[in-house]
């Protein structure tokens, strides 16, 4: 078990990470850690957003997938679907 501390909160938050907890059928520090997961999760991929929608990394998508593009058959069979449509 890690070690524990206690942090001090105002009555109202302390009640609603209660009542999320009991809703959510956790403990309050797993409420509250599952609470920063989804914020470190929502911010990882608002900066992945940010990032991937400049000019420059949509042009280097571009050229990557082209890139790999001719690979995409490699040591593929074509497939008959005739039998199900």
């Amino acid at each position: 078990m890690s070690a524990m501390t206690t942090i001090k909160v105002p009555v109202e938050l302390r009640d609603r990470i209660a009542k999320l907890a009991e809703h959510r059928h956790l403990s309050m520090a797993g409420a509250v850690e599952r609470a920063i997961d989804v914020a470190e999760e929502e911010e990882f991929w608002a900066r992945a957003r940010a990032v991937m929608g400049t000019a420059e990394a949509r042009d280097d998508l571009q050229r990557e997938s082209e890139r790999l593009a001719p690979s995409l058959g490699d040591e593929l069979e074509a497939e008959d679907w005739s039998d199900i449509l």
